[in-house]
C-alpha cells in the first residue's frame, strides 16, 4: 500500500506514533534510518495467551520517505504475518506428515496412528485457511486505520 502525504516524515511518525502508541492496545516501534526517512512497525499487543490466532497474527511494517522538495511524504506500507503463527501451521502439518510417514514406512502399523496423522494434517490445513482468511481481513482494518490516522 503507497500513498502520499502532506506532512513531512518526522511529523508523520509524530503523529503515528501518539495516536497508536499511546493506545496500549498496539505495540508501536519507530526509527529514524536517515534525516529524510523514518520507519515504523505495528502490531496488536497480545494480552491473553490465547489470542495468538484470533488477534495477533500481523505485522504492519512501513516506511515513511521524503518526496521531492516542499513537504510531502511517501508512505509505504506492507503487512506480514507473525512468525508464531507459521510456527503452528507447520509444526501441525509436519507433525501429521510424520505419523503417517510412519505408517506408510511400517515402523508402526497401528489404525490409531492414522487417525493421529490426519488429525494433525487436517489441523494445519484448517488453521492455514483459516489465518489466510482473517489475514486479509485484518490488513483491511489496519489499511483504513492508518489512512484515517495518516489523512487527518
Amino acid at each position: 500500500m503507497e500513498f502520499q502525504v502532506k506532512s513531512s516524515p518526522k511529523e508523520i511518525g509524530k503523529k503515528l506514533e501518539s495516536s497508536l502508541g499511546s493506545a496500549g492496545k498496539f505495540v508501536f516501534n519507530i526509527s529514524d534510518d536517515k534525516i529524510n526517512s523514518v520507519r515504523f512497525k505495528l502490531r496488536k499487543r497480545m494480552l491473553l495467551g490465547f489470542e495468538l490466532n484470533s488477534q495477533n497474527h500481523l505485522i504492519v511494517n512501513g516506511k515513511i520517505l521524503k518526496a521531492g522538495n516542499g513537504d510531502k511524504a511517501d508512505v509505504k506500507i506492507y503487512f506480514t504475518p507473525h512468525i508464531l503463527s507459521k510456527l503452528v501451521i507447520f509444526a501441525n502439518i509436519i507433525l501429521g506428515l510424520g505419523f503417517l510417514a510412519a505408517v506408510v514406512l511400517e515402523v508402526n502399523s497401528h489404525s490409531y496412528m492414522y487417525i493421529i496423522g490426519a488429525i494433525f494434517l487436517v489441523t494445519g490445513i484448517l488453521l492455514a485457511l483459516h489465518l489466510q482468511r482473517t489475514f486479509k481481513e485484518h490488513v483491511q482494518e489496519y489499511k483504513t486505520l492508518l489512512s484515517d490516522v495518516l489523512k487527518s
